[in-house]
């Protein structure tokens, strides 16, 4: 590396620091060099450098997941300034879009869901402060994979607690996502088109063969609460006893039995107060151990057969400590000496900039054709290295390459085989950046306004959480009546919905519209009041106790209303996955059941939506800022002017006004056209 090392490894390692611009220019210049190399070795021709509207539109929608607005766009093309180009991309790998666009790659990737349970809305909150302190990438991971403890104490847990209960499950969607192995078929089987045998995946799982999902802490509070451990049993008499210490040990024996059944339902009462809190922990279980399937089939070992840690490849696993097996594991991922972590990284990143990977699938790198350009594959790792992981540093200087200025490639990339990147990946716009440049339309640079309704709704949670963990004995068992009173309300109240509900259908199965009208009635009434109960802690409001304890009984955080409207916020800041119906869902946003299922696959709803949705129309309404200037402007040039500067980030040609100038006549004609804008390739897709 004849510019990065010497350069970079002298900087100290403050991660909130940009690198020295020599450094990122040299380093991506190394990269040029290498490609072109590659290039020529191939007989490949790299794509002109693309002209300011193009760079200007491309950069903001891959660095920060938007269209510039009409301002930024026109700033940018009426400046003579010669390094106007890296100082975009400087301030822009700076800016909240940043993040707000790398935090949409995350939620995608690792299958994040806001409202799985406390933990989903922990794990949300701590990703999003990760990317946005601009956590190194090891750290991250390290994090995540060693975490253990409650979600209200670390809501790192959060990444196994997605898949509470699916270790195997689990363990293949790690291997995937941070070593780009496809190792899943290995859970049933040897895997047919792999070297990772079954055995060698059941002691890669091994490593998180003694997680339980167990708060600890709940059971020393009810332990603390009844003065007893429930889970004591009394001694057995001893055989040389005399008949008198046998009966006097007997009548002992039946007491002590009594005051146990006693305080287990004690304990079982104040574990009301707990039932959840099981769902957001995570705790080593020493004595809990792996073993084989009733239905192995190898001879290198029998079903039910314990299975010790072991790692698949790097590192070798000597004298694991039980208790120390998930630390283990991270340790063996995030290693440096790892053959797949960091390459696996610097693909995905490459992917995020360019579109396409290096290696053709970033996750099953052992069944990915060679890359064309092996020597960049291994630079772009020792880059990252050399960064130490700090991804926005790392991205940045992608961003100064030739290769981000070029014109895009036309030809579309065969899906798994090697790409020659003469330019980037034409690709159409993601959910997230059509819907976040929509609300850039209609309101302007909203980057920086953020939902705090999220971090509020965690922060209440963890100081109830602290609230109850500091709890006496008294306020713990006044809290479990009022937690079991509550209780036999909800399913009184449900049986109550249940009977009314078959009530209005029977009434509309009969025809009888005004009895169903009327018992719908009803039920909203019963849902108010349920709803009502449930929102100040199901009949807590008259106790401060249990009130101050409320947000860490309930089974899911409720979030409150946010700041600002949802058509004023960036995707980032709204619940993911979304929900069925929405914008980002229609468009192929993330559903968050397998890793990076996003997609940009085209339907007609799309087309429908962009020609009827609310999106569309709400840029054309005279509250929004879009249609307010649009408007305002009288003269039909300007108009035009406009118009392309905010869909297209460039001035009409001398062809163009020629032929689209009749079209601003008229502010409804206008709009007409803008509409047809909105639905062209050229605004859909980033070229």
């Amino acid at each position: 590396m004849k510019f990065l090392l010497p350069l970079i490894v002298t900087i100290p390692v403050v991660f909130a620091k940009p690198l020295p611009l020599d450094v990122v220019r040299n380093t991506a210049r190394e990269i040029d060099e290498l490609l072109h190399a590659g290039q020529e070795a191939r007989s490949i021709k790299a794509n002109p450098i693309t002209d300011d509207s193009t760079f200007v539109r491309r950069s903001y929608l891959n660095i920060i997941g938007r269209l510039p607005t009409h301002d930024e766009a026109r700033s940018f093309l009426e400046s003579s300034d010669q390094e106007k180009r890296t100082k975009l991309i400087d301030s822009l790998v700076e800016s909240p879009g940043f993040n707000s666009r790398l935090f949409n790659f995350w939620t995608d990737l690792l299958r994040v869901q806001t409202n799985n349970e406390h933990n989903g809305l922990g794990w949300h909150v701590w990703l999003k402060d990760a990317v946005e302190n601009n956590m190194p990438y090891d750290k991250m991971v390290t994090e995540m994979l060693a975490a253990d403890g409650h979600a209200a104490e670390n809501p790192a847990v959060g990444y196994y607690l997605r898949d509470r209960g699916m270790l195997l499950d689990n363990v293949s969607n790690t291997v995937q996502v941070f070593l780009g192995q496809q190792i899943g078929c290995a859970q049933c089987h040897d895997h047919p088109f792999d070297d990772t045998t079954q055995m060698e995946y059941y002691q890669l799982a091994a490593f998180l063969g003694g997680t339980d999902y167990r708060f600890e802490g709940g059971r020393e509070k009810i332990k603390e609460a009844i003065g007893f451990d429930p889970d004591k049993r009394p001694k057995k008499a001893f055989k040389n006893m005399t008949k008198e210490e046998r009966r006097r040990f007997a009548l002992q024996a039946k007491k002590a039995r009594e005051k146990a059944m006693s305080k287990r339902e004690e304990a079982r009462a104040i574990g009301q107060v707990f039932r959840y809190h099981n769902r957001n922990a995570l705790a080593d279980n020493t004595s809990k151990e792996l073993k084989l399937p009733a239905d192995y089939q190898y001879e290198d070992g029998k079903p039910g057969d314990v299975v010790k840690p072991g790692f698949l490849f790097g590192l070798d696993a000597k004298d694991v400590k039980p208790g120390q097996r998930r630390e283990y594991f991270a340790k063996w991922v995030t290693s440096p000496k790892n053959p797949y972590f960091t390459k696996v990284i610097a693909n995905r990143m490459w992917e995020y900039a360019f579109g396409y990977g290096l290696v053709a699938n970033p996750d099953d790198w052992n069944n990915s054709p060679q890359p064309h350009y092996p020597e960049l594959v291994n630079y772009v790792e020792k880059a990252m290295l050399a960064a130490n992981y700090d991804l926005r540093q790392f991205l940045r200087i992608l961003y100064h390459t030739n290769l981000f200025q070029r014109e895009v490639s036309t030809e579309e990339p065969a899906q798994g085989f090697s790409f020659d990147f003469q330019g980037p990946i034409l690709r159409r716009m993601s959910a997230e950046e059509i819907r976040d440049s929509f609300i850039t339309l209609a309101s302007g640079n909203v980057d920086s306004n953020t939902n705090n309704s999220f971090e509020e709704a965690w922060d209440d949670y963890v100081k109830a959480f602290d609230f109850l963990m500091s709890t006496n004995s008294k306020q713990l068992k006044e809290i479990s009546t009022v937690v079991i009173e509550g209780e036999k309300q909800r399913r009184a109240l449900q049986k109550e919905v249940s009977i009314l509900r078959t009530k209005a259908q029977k009434a509309r199965e009969n025809g009888n519209m005004a009895a169903f009208r009327e018992v719908s009635a009803e039920i909203r009434s019963v849902q108010k009041k349920y709803g009502k109960g449930y929102s100040k802690g199901r009949g807590m409001s008259e106790n401060s106790v249990t009130t101050k304890a409320a947000p860490a009984l309930a089974r899911r955080a409720r979030t409150g209303r946010p700041d600002e409207p949802e058509f004023r916020m960036r995707a980032s800041e709204l619940p993911v996955p979304a929900r069925g119906g929405t914008f980002l869902a229609e468009f192929g946003g993330s559903d968050a059941e397998s890793p990076s299922s996003a997609h940009t696959e085209a339907t007609v709803p799309q087309t429908l939506r962009l020609l009827n949705g609310l999106e569309t129309s709400l840029l054309t309404n005279k509250k929004n800022s879009f249609a307010r200037s649009l408007r305002a402007i009288e003269s039909p040039s300007r108009r035009l002017d406009f118009l392309f500067l905010s869909l297209y980030s460039a001035f009409p040609t001398e062809d163009e006004k020629e032929a689209f100038l009749p079209e601003m006549k008229t502010p409804e004609s206008t709009e007409t056209f803008a509409r047809a804008i909105l639905t062209s390739n050229r605004f859909l897709f980033v070229q």
